[in-house]
């Protein structure tokens, strides 16, 4: 006999012993179970509980939520306008199901919050700000303002345009979280290649487990004389169960995934197309059949998982059981050779060079594992901004040339975003805002930290640069000059007609301000500098009747007196976006509409395509011709919020002169960086609109203020805003303006009230003469 056979007397002789037979069979057995059972326990149940409870516990209710946030503003922005139609705004306000449907559309959002997927968070941010600044304008428009035809349209108009203005409005804001959350239900619905191969293959290895250990019951039967081996046979069932029950399960949830991913997608049918039409019947039956539209079954696994653990364990350990007890019983002098794992290992590091491969491999594995705990795990700096569009690229491609990745957020309604962000605890890492009067307030309430290192011997142009003692909180990214006059090429008209002027009063969540620019730059040239900066910070010995009598008072009817002159062309102001007529729909620009005006008293972040000449608006001021005695300018300020080393290095890249020369004389971005300044006014081939207003920052001999509305406090700056808009709806309606008295009294008594504070107080309004 050969050596390894044995042989039993009378048996004809076998091409393996059944010792070894059984040995093959355990290895075997255990092979697939391990594979089956691990891929079954670790990956393909727990990856596709993970996605049922996903969608389940966080998708649905986002995409049902921001369906139900939609249907109930439009609903509220229905029933308000409804109101107003049938005379009853004055008596129950925006009406009971208005208010209803924005306090539940504000329920909706908070929630809505607690299931969206990452990047979302600053879309549902910048959907409460909405949200909050649309409520404000559509509870004025019927209630404070439904007596008040000229005043009520232009809330209605700000409401409209916080509602609808495409990429940024409320609605649009809900529309990407609902179609992104939709997304999501298909990638989780999908379960994809890899998800769908570890269910395939586990599937097929318990299988094999059980027909090896049936086969192993089959050798033994016909071996060894026995009829049944009960160990081995339970460990032929129990994967067998496994490869079976568990794939029934898993067609089974694929089944129900589909069916809620075709669900979600009918809600955000029905919200996207019934709520078109914005009648409240309409609205009244999608909001129905949302509420109505329910999911199937999404519990999957849960519990079970646990159970196939436990059973797919205790199965194999059975068969293993039986199997040792096998070889144990009928070979006790031979017993099962566990060395095969020490010489597969000693054959493994045989030599020094595979030492040297196996401690790579596994100092490999440990980096892997520890590199992510190392590592910072939250390297994206949050910002909050005032650009959109073309300044938001341009910014967000600085930051990808300095290597910073940025999530940020642009939107119209940034102090409201700011103000909930801050008082949930959950602030951008920085803040961008052109009102230091509201920053102040941070400071005050100690939100902002200090970055003295960041601009330390940095040289900046006042007033753009803080002055005084102490610590700096904020820092201009870039300026803008306001105190000049567009003259459009083709256009011919006179200073002394309103027809002749480009006028829009509307911005979404801060409309009048272009009207607040006119009445600071008349009481700018008319007073001089030192009264304008005690009229912006508050102070100053006539401070208790600064709005009432003397400069502002008279600079304020000399615009009312022009307006008054033509009182359509203030009517068509009143609901007029700043930014032009088609500024909701195609984007036109003020200049660029026919027929063209030929004169725009704005800022120049308004340069435009059409090619406009600026001049100084000093002579062309209602009650003028005035002499040049300041520029008004204004600029973005960057605050730190969270004190991170990565948002550090970001404002490292605004605040540098490499940073500032990105962007300084390109478009509307423009430099408050003294070297930029002097290199760009003095660079032959750079755009002459820049080189004109970097020459005005740099005449030394004329001072520089910044815009007054930016330095009051928060309060009398929105008093200043809301007089601006009384104003004119007073002359849209009668031809003259309303009771002055009335109207400025009004800011004069919130300004009165308002709590003082040495932040304002102290903040540096103008540049001196020759700084």
């Amino acid at each position: 006999m050969r050596r390894g056979r044995e042989q039993r007397p009378g048996t004809a002789r076998r091409g393996l012993s059944t010792r070894r037979l059984l040995l093959r069979h355990l290895w075997a057995f255990l092979g697939c179970a391990a594979v089956g059972v691990a891929l079954l326990t670790i990956v393909a149940v727990p990856q596709l509980d993970a996605r049922v409870r996903e969608l389940r516990d966080d998708v649905a209710p986002s995409v049902r939520g921001s369906a139900a946030v939609r249907l109930a503003v439009l609903r509220a922005d229905e029933a308000a306008r409804h109101s107003i139609v049938r005379g009853v705004a004055g008596t129950v306000g925006a009406g009971e199901t208005a208010q209803s449907q924005l306090a539940a559309a504000d329920q909706g959002l908070t929630q809505l919050a607690d299931h969206v997927g990452s990047g979302m968070d600053q879309d549902i941010s910048a959907a409460n700000g909405l949200l909050e600044a649309y409520s404000n304008a559509i509870t004025l428009a019927t209630v404070k303002y439904q007596a008040d035809v000229e005043m009520r349209n232009e809330k209605l108009a700000e409401a409209h345009a916080l509602l609808k203005r495409p990429d940024t409005g409320l609605l649009a804001r809900l529309d990407k979280v609902a179609n992104a959350e939709r997304h999501r239900a298909g990638e989780l619905s999908d379960q994809g290649v890899l998800l769908t191969a570890s269910w395939v293959v586990a599937a097929a290895a318990l299988a094999a487990a059980a027909t090896v250990a049936g086969l192993a019951c089959r050798t033994i039967s016909r071996r060894c004389g026995r009829l049944l081996a009960p160990w081995i046979l339970a460990g032929a069932v129990a994967p067998m169960a496994l490869a079976t029950v568990p794939a029934f399960v898993a067609w089974r949830t694929a089944q129900n995934l589909n069916t809620a991913r075709g669900h979600l997608a009918d809600i955000l049918h029905i919200t996207l197309t019934d709520s078109l039409r914005g009648n409240a019947g309409e609205l009244t039956a999608a909001q129905q059949q949302v509420a109505a539209t329910g999911l199937p079954d999404l519990s999957a696994f849960g519990w079970w998982n646990g159970v196939y653990v436990v059973v797919g364990l205790a199965g194999i350990c059975a068969a293993v059981v039986g199997f040792v007890a096998r070889l144990t019983t009928d070979y006790p002098e031979r017993p099962v050779d566990w060395s095969w794992a020490r010489a597969s290992w000693n054959r493994a590091t045989r030599t020094k060079g595979r030492r040297w491969i196996a401690a790579t491999a596994v100092l490999a594995v440990l980096a892997a594992i520890a590199t992510p705990q190392l590592l910072d795990r939250d390297p994206v700096v949050t910002v909050l901004g005032p650009w959109t569009g073309e300044e938001e690229e341009r910014f967000l491609g600085l930051m990808k040339a300095a290597g910073i990745r940025v999530s940020y957020q642009g939107t119209p309604a940034q102090r409201e975003v700011l103000l909930s962000r801050v008082q949930a605890g959950d602030p951008p890492d920085i803040a961008i805002m052109p009102g230091i009067g509201e920053l102040a307030q941070y400071r005050a309430e100690k939100h902002l930290k200090p970055l003295d290192d960041l601009v330390k011997g940095l040289r900046y142009a006042g007033p753009w640069r803080p002055h005084g003692k102490g610590h700096t909180y904020w820092w201009p990214v870039n300026a803008n000059l306001k105190s000049i006059v567009w003259q459009s090429r083709d256009a011919v008209g006179r200073p002394g007609t309103p027809s002749s002027w480009c006028l829009g009063m509307g911005e979404d969540g801060a409309a009048g301000w272009p009207g607040t620019d006119w009445i600071e730059d008349i009481v700018l040239q008319r007073a001089g500098p030192d009264v304008y900066a005690d009229w912006a910070r508050g102070t100053g010995k006539n401070a208790s009747m600064v709005w009432t009598k003397g400069p502002v008072r008279e600079a304020w009817q000399r615009w009312a007196g022009f307006l008054g002159t033509d009182r359509n062309r203030a009517k068509q102001a009143l609901i007029t976006d700043w930014r032009g007529p088609g500024a909701l729909t195609n984007g036109t620009a003020f200049r660029e509409v026919t027929p063209r005006c030929a004169l725009e008293h704005q800022g120049s972040f308004a340069q435009g395509d059409d090619g406009a000449r600026l001049t100084d608006a000093a002579p062309l001021l209602p009650g003028g011709p005035y002499r040049t005695q300041a520029y008004e300018v204004s600029g973005d300020f960057a605050a730190l919020f969270n004190d991170r080393e990565p948002a550090r290095k970001a404002l490292r890249a605004l605040f540098s002169e490499d940073g500032q020369e990105r962007w300084a004389g390109q478009g509307t971005m423009y430099s408050a960086m003294l070297p930029v300044m002097a290199e760009i006014a003095d660079h032959g081939e750079v755009d002459s609109t820049a080189r004109a207003i970097y020459g005005r920052f740099l005449q030394t001999e004329v001072p520089r203020c910044l815009d007054a509305s930016d330095v009051m406090r928060p309060a009398v700056r929105d008093a200043f805003h809301e007089a601006v808009l009384r104003t004119v709806a007073a002359v849209a309606r009668d031809g003259k303006s309303a009771n002055l008295d009335a109207i400025l009294g009004g800011v004069q008594k919130v300004q009165d009230v308002t709590d003082r504070d040495e932040d304002i107080e102290e903040l540096g309004v103008c540049s001196e003469p020759r700084a």
